[in-house]
């Protein structure tokens, strides 16, 4: 399945890119993570717990960045298996990139191919984009939040509406 995400930010590509050259700053920003474990600069393992309509797992996720293009794009692929909740797996191909946005700010924007496996592959393409909506941005509101300096822990919990800079690159949702 295919999933397209984006959200603008108002810090300048330079210090985004800074962000995600540290997957554990960047870990924080996710909604669900519970661990991670830098193994080297292309290499992490992230425990995650996500929720999928009725369904909720607990992933063991390996993440592997494949391409790096300075201030422009990262490629990562991640695998993973649940170790907890619904039987399942989890394989996605992902490109994120970083764009000047019109007014000021930079758009950040995900393609990602994912796929499903077990009781979770079972789930509507509906559920997995609606999650998939929630969780940017929920991504988006503690990535703001890391980028001032603060803890982007407490953004994920904070149910408010990201404003103007979140929007779904389908047409749907929110502007």
């Amino acid at each position: 399945m295919k999933v397209q995400e984006a959200f603008t930010v108002r810090e300048p590509r330079a210090e985004i890119w800074a962000v995600f050259q540290q997957i554990d700053r960047v870990a924080r920003c996710m909604p669900g993570v519970e661990d991670v474990e830098v193994i080297d600069d292309e290499n992490s393992r992230v425990t995650i717990t996500q929720s999928l309509g009725p369904l909720s797992a607990t992933f063991d996720t390996r993440m592997k960045i494949t391409n790096r293009v300075e201030l422009e794009l990262i490629e990562f692929q991640a695998t993973g298996r649940t170790v907890r909740g619904a039987n399942g797996n989890v394989r996605a191909a992902n490109t994120v990139r970083l764009e000047d946005a019109p007014d000021g700010g930079t758009v950040v924007s995900l393609d990602a191919d994912v796929a499903l496996g077990g009781m979770l592959g079972a789930v509507g393409s509906k559920v997995v984009s609606r999650q998939a909506d929630q969780i940017t941005a929920a991504f988006a509101r503690a990535l703001e939040v890391e980028l001032g300096g603060e803890t982007a822990e407490s953004a994920i919990d904070d149910d408010t509406d990201t404003g103007g800079g979140w929007r779904r690159l389908t047409g749907r949702g929110k502007s």
